[in-house]
């Protein structure tokens, strides 16, 4: 495959509170959840870099950590930071506890990128704000939302120039709850 130019930045500065157990060092066929999201990453983009609340527990990984921006919470920090961090127009966002993220979710939104604030993937609820591309012209947005105090990222998203790229019924989980994890053909 060849590699992008685009950043690729991974939020991983949640605190899995649902799932009871970090999450992001659950072992999944001998590897991380966070390994593997490392991995397609780094498969699809050139520069790769961590996004979390502090760079404590990361350093075994040998990845770049950018701060959360203190001025937001929740994803919309690390959204913020990434954007901030970003030397180009438009970076690549992710959530690090994507269980399907592959090279074949990816391909699709680069190919479809055309300067939307936003180019994420569609779920079967919607729009998924931490699956796409964000294009530098959207930090307003997030830094005005975050002024007043508003952190969902779902709604800061509807206020952008935003598309989804609607993947294959069954082909998108990710991992919150322990219920999540046999449904994703894991032991909990």
């Amino acid at each position: 495959m060849i590699k992008n130019d685009l950043s690729a930045y991974i939020l991983a500065g949640g605190s899995s509170r649902r799932m009871g157990a970090n999450k992001l060092f659950m072992l999944i066929n001998g590897q991380s959840l966070l390994e593997r999201t490392i991995a397609v990453c780094k498969e699809c983009f050139v520069t790769v870099k961590l996004v979390a609340g502090h760079a404590a527990g990361f350093s075994s990984l040998d990845i770049p950590v950018v701060r959360d921006n203190p001025n937001a919470r929740g994803p919309m920090a690390g959204v913020i930071a990434a954007l901030e961090d970003c030397r180009a127009d438009r970076c690549f966002v992710t959530a690090a506890d994507l269980f399907d993220l592959r090279a074949e979710v990816i391909v699709p939104l680069i190919a479809q990128y055309r300067d939307q604030q936003y180019l994420g993937v569609t779920e079967s609820n919607g729009l998924q704000p931490l699956c796409g591309i964000y294009h530098e012209s959207s930090l307003d947005t997030f830094h005005r939302f975050a002024k007043q105090g508003d952190f969902c990222m779902n709604e800061a998203v509807k206020t952008l120039n935003h598309e989804g790229v609607a993947l294959p019924e069954g082909q998108w989980r990710n991992l919150n709850i322990p219920e999540d994890l046999p449904k994703a053909g894991l032991n909990d």
